[in-house]
């Protein structure tokens, strides 16, 4: 299995510099639990931050925030508790299915699920939902035409099921469109203090010289918060528009975030090269020499491998691709998933 670390549970890109929020579930049946992954799991995240989290094992939805503990009480809990070993059991039927239909008798095989939506800083809001088998894109959900996206032809017969109950559909549109935001508005209320606050970046520089005499500089934010982010360089106090490299916004498994811009440049050259970052109306410049090396100390944190971790970095693979698709509103579901 092929796991990512980047693109998780976050859709800020550089160059972004709208504030958005999102609410989304996660679910993933396996084939085998031997390999050390529960037979299902499913975990919730308001922007990156976990919110629920069940599995087959401990068979319990259980809160993944403070701020969730203390305002939703013991019937929330209970109810979706029960539906999610409903979940449990209907994954594993469709992933036998699956398999079948695949021809897949035997193995390790993944059936994954993506549903939520996002509130944009202007007001307008989306939904998506999908599922996944085997870490690619199997069937996504239409809301605006209640129709599904079929990738493949194993993909085609579930449509065709999927679509005979026009009602089911009807509720899921109306679950994206109003239930999902209406919940991501109470959970922001809820953790607001973490959820809506601003951590501005931390920067260090650094320079690294290649066997082929080709000098990187390299700029690091870190440390803040939301992820939304703009980094460039500036080359004698004019901005660089070509041949940047950039890294991916990652969470540093504290609440914040990390990300960085690196640029080739000819180790000779007289000119002189700056950082510039934009976070949330705050605007940092860092001078990066390209002789003397400047790098400050940066850690990245590894993620501890946690049943959650795991699932999630899984999950990496399902998130990617669907940026990668284009596809910009996906979404299906049976039941609410709050």
């Amino acid at each position: 299995m092929i796991f990512l670390l980047h693109l998780l549970m976050t859709s800020a890109t550089q160059g972004g510099d709208a504030r958005t929020h999102s609410l989304r579930y996660f679910r993933l049946g396996v084939s085998d639990s031997s390999q050390g992954i529960p037979e299902f799991v499913s975990v919730g995240y308001v922007d990156s931050h976990p919110i629920t989290s069940y599995d087959s094992d401990r068979r319990q939805k259980m809160p993944q925030a403070h701020w969730m503990e203390e305002n939703l009480g013991s019937d929330h809990w209970e109810k979706y508790t029960q539906l999610l070993r409903g979940w449990q059991q209907t994954f594993k039927v469709e992933l036998r299915a699956l398999q079948n239909h695949y021809n897949h008798t035997g193995g390790f095989h993944i059936y994954q699920r993506m549903i939520g939506c996002e509130l944009l800083e202007d007001g307008s809001a989306t939904g998506f939902l999908q599922y996944a088998y085997d870490g690619k894109d199997f069937i996504v959900f239409n809301k605006d035409s209640l129709s599904w996206i079929a990738v493949d032809n194993v993909a085609r017969l579930t449509k065709q099921v999927w679509e005979t109950n026009q009602n089911e559909l009807r509720y899921q549109k109306n679950w994206l469109e109003t239930e999902c935001i209406a919940w991501l508005k109470k959970f922001l209320d809820f953790g607001k203090d973490t959820l809506q606050r601003t951590e501005t970046p931390l920067l260090s520089g650094s320079h690294k010289k290649s066997s082929t005499g080709i000098t990187t500089l390299i700029c690091r934010a870190y440390s803040f918060y939301p992820p939304e982010i703009t980094m460039t360089w500036i080359k004698n106090g004019e901005p660089i528009t070509q041949e940047i490299e950039y890294g991916d916004i990652l969470p540093s498994g504290d609440g914040t975030y990390q990300t960085w811009v690196s640029i080739d440049i000819d180790p000779q050259s007289k000119d002189h090269y700056s950082c510039q970052v934009e976070h949330n109306d705050m605007l940092k410049v860092l001078h990066v020499p390209v002789e003397s090396k400047t790098s400050s100390p940066f850690v990245e944190i590894v993620f501890g491998l946690t049943i959650i971790a795991l699932f999630l970095i899984g999950l990496g693979i399902f998130v990617y691709r669907r940026k990668q698709s284009g596809l910009k509103e996906v979404s299906y579901i049976s039941t609410p998933v709050n």
